[in-house]
């Protein structure tokens, strides 16, 4: 489900983005990056490329030997996060919230109901004015309010209505439903041994973020 950061469409990954530019390269079909790197690399164990195969063969009709092992990795993520997002967003504006409000108020949640503007930025990565922005759409929806910060006289905290309370898990259901018919093909064990690569990854990402 939506891990409460930014939408990951407005910094797409370029190699991922430009796959078929007809002034660089033929467009390569996908039985000719599996014909030409052959099944075991380039695609599944049944034969079958993708999108992210494509890409591969792409950069090595235009730069033969070059490493794009990576991006069968970090690509795939990023071609997953936009696909599905950009689904997900159809499912958030069914229940009439936009991806940025969810992001929000779901955040607000997990948190008591409560959070400082400060804390809302530091956790969903975007800018004060971002939050501010998000903020002002909410309240005149009806779905926050703001109350001072018994911890700061100057300061105030940011508070979930009731109302907001009360389309929470409608709208949280329906983004859990969509999202389990994305995973429905994975075979639970698959699910689990995706689960666990993902969090190791993430973890070094986080780890070398708060170092930097």
């Amino acid at each position: 489900m939506s891990t409460g950061h930014e939408d990951p469409r407005d910094d797409r990954c370029t190699h991922v983005e430009q796959p078929g530019r007809a002034d660089v390269v033929e467009q390569t079909s996908r039985a000719d990056v599996v014909e030409r790197s052959g099944v075991d690399e380039r695609a599944g164990m049944d034969g079958r490329a993708d999108y992210i195969d494509e890409v591969r063969g792409q950069w090595e009709s235009i730069f033969p030997g070059l490493d794009t092992s990576m991006v069968a990795v970090m690509g795939r993520i990023a071609r997953i996060a936009q696909v599905v997002q950009d689904r997900s967003d159809s499912v958030l504006a069914a229940q009439g919230v936009s991806r940025a409000e969810f992001d929000v108020i779901s955040l607000l949640a997990r948190h008591g109901g409560t959070l400082s503007p400060t804390r809302v930025s530091t956790e969903l990565i975007i800018s004060g004015a971002g939050v501010t922005k998000r903020l002002k759409r909410l309240s005149s929806a009806g779905l926050v309010s703001r109350i001072p910060d018994p911890a700061d006289g100057r300061g105030s905290l940011v508070q979930l209505t009731g109302q907001a309370w009360d389309l929470l898990r409608p709208i949280l259901e329906s983004v859990l439903g969509f999202e389990g018919q994305v995973l429905a093909d994975l075979e639970p064990v698959g699910k689990g041994r995706l689960a666990t690569d993902l969090r190791e990854l993430l973890l070094s990402i986080e780890a070398d973020t708060a170092e930097s």
